[in-house]
């Protein structure tokens, strides 16, 4: 009887739980769509792992790459391709694990999943750009030429596909075939990707074409050079980290960087910064020089209060010099 009664109010019950699952559901995909990422996950925690579905997977999954969380997010994805091989993530997961920094990058893990991908499907052209990468990626430029030929042979014959084979072709010597492949890949880029014309110079080189190598490298030089402002913020944002640990010497050296680099403008306040690295140096003569430059250079002319208490200090720590 007892266990009749319990029955009977499982069997009452069973709806309303059945429709709070359902609401949690409708509940974290509204908190998706309109980018309350966190707040989806705690609601699918709600629900019991096992009455998870594969769209309730996929949801976290799809809000953990939101989050950039990525142990929890190869973690699920790892899950869906499991249960479903030819789940639409698989592209979009061996990509990320293909590029994911080196602690969590895992191109194992995407051959395997896109090997059991292509026994059902071997023409997913996403699916096989990935698998030809991971091959690349482990040094296995044989199967990565396999993989690479069969995307030509789908049609498929964009920048990545074409710089790849150019790059195992300079890897295992086959200058002319790099040479031909990067030339293809870096006309689809306009001359724009910095690594492909290095790349193509050194296959030109290789096959005596010296004078057509050295002008794609002067190009590569120049796409692959941080320009002179971001070289210049470079150094003065390390100058002032060895400022904050009282590091003078190393300060001083990133300072004489920013002032080759330096716009007219930037000049005399790193004249200033220097003339404080000699004090703290106690190399007293070029602190004194360099505030004399300074204070020359600033007189009876327009400053900012920056500029007016900079030069307050250099003055009062000129008159200490001199006791």
């Amino acid at each position: 009887m007892r266990t009749a009664h319990l029955l009977l109010h499982l069997f009452i019950f069973l709806p309303f739980f059945a429709q709070s699952a359902d609401s949690l559901r409708q509940e974290a995909q509204q908190s998706y769509d309109r980018g309350y990422f966190q707040h989806s996950i705690g609601l699918l925690r709600q629900i019991a792992d096992d009455s998870l579905t594969i769209d309730d997977m996929r949801l976290r999954y799809d809000c953990f790459c939101q989050m950039g969380q990525l142990d929890s997010l190869f973690l699920w994805g790892e899950q869906v391709v499991r249960q479903y091989p030819l789940d639409r993530i698989v592209p979009d997961l061996t990509y990320r694990l293909n590029n994911a920094d080196p602690k969590h990058a895992n191109p194992g893990k995407t051959i395997e999943i896109c090997e059991r991908y292509k026994q059902q499907d071997s023409t997913h052209i996403l699916v096989n750009r990935q698998l030809a990468d991971a091959y690349y990626i482990v040094g296995n430029y044989d199967l990565a030429l396999r993989e690479l030929g069969r995307l030509e042979s789908l049609g498929d014959s964009c920048f990545k596909v074409l710089y790849t084979k150019g790059s195992i072709f300079i890897h295992t010597a086959r200058y002319q075939d790099a040479y031909d492949y990067l030339s293809r890949a870096t006309l689809l880029r306009n001359d724009t990707h910095g690594y492909c014309l290095f790349l193509l110079g050194i296959a030109a080189n290789k096959i005596g074409l010296g004078a057509e190598g050295l002008s794609y490298l002067e190009m590569a030089k120049e796409r692959l050079m941080p320009n002179r402002k971001t070289l210049f913020r470079l150094h003065q944002e390390l100058a002032e980290s060895y400022r904050m640990k009282n590091e003078p010497d190393f300060r001083l050296e990133e300072l004489q960087e920013c002032l080759r680099l330096a716009d007219e403008k930037d000049v005399n306040e790193l004249t200033y910064q220097m003339g404080q690295c000699y004090v703290s140096l106690h190399q007293m003569d070029k602190a004194r020089d360099c505030f004399n430059r300074f204070l020359e250079a600033t007189e009876n002319k327009e400053y900012n209060d920056k500029i007016k208490d900079m030069r307050e200090s250099a003055q009062r720590q000129l008159r200490m010099m001199m006791w």
